[in-house]
């Protein structure tokens, strides 16, 4: 025994936790060894991306010394797993945000398409089609097509909600789109 080394009882996550914020910086590879790979598996739960999740790993771990000076950590584990769970829905929202403005984009450019194509119609013609539209569908084509507002403007002008506005601009496109087709106008719209 007079060679061997005693080997020391493992620390503890807490203990690792305290070290880190004395700034023993070598405890992070203790804690990555015993962490990185479930938080990985956490990153792939929500991120559905391998390259991501490891990024998200990284970025966690690097900042990690700074987040266990700043908070009181009682049980590592759980409150780890919380932060990288925090850390994807962060980056899931961040993506569905950009996906719904791109979506609005194609969507406004598709009815720009659309709205062209209305200009085309003999405007005497499309006067008498939204003239049989209901109210709400009619001030929506008006203010959107004939006076070029945005949706918000649209909106703000007429008391509906976007969605309202949406729903009766695409409900009045399509009834226009029928009643055009009925005096032969069909390739208008």
């Amino acid at each position: 025994m007079f060679l061997r080394r005693k080997v020391s009882e493992p620390l503890t996550d807490e203990d690792l936790v305290l070290r880190i914020r004395g700034g023993h910086q070598a405890s992070l590879g203790v804690l990555w060894d015993r962490y990185a790979h479930l938080l990985f598996g956490v990153g792939m739960k929500y991120l559905k991306d391998g390259e991501r999740s490891k990024d998200e790993v990284l970025e966690l771990f690097t900042g990690l010394g700074g987040l266990l000076q700043k908070h009181e950590v009682k049980h590592f584990r759980s409150w780890v797993h919380t932060v990288m769970r925090n850390r994807c829905l962060q980056v899931i929202r961040g993506q569905r945000h950009t996906l719904d403005a791109n979506e609005h984009l194609q969507e406004e450019a598709l009815e720009d398409r659309e709205g062209a194509s209305l200009h085309e119609a003999t405007l005497q013609q499309l006067e008498l089609a939204i003239d049989t539209l209901k109210d709400g569908q009619r001030e929506c084509i008006r203010l959107f097509y004939l006076e070029r507002l945005s949706y918000h403007e649209v909106a703000e002008r007429s008391g509906f909600d976007l969605e309202q506005v949406r729903s009766h601009l695409q409900n009045g496109r399509r009834n226009l789109r029928i009643q055009l087709e009925r005096h032969g106008d069909h390739d208008t719209i």
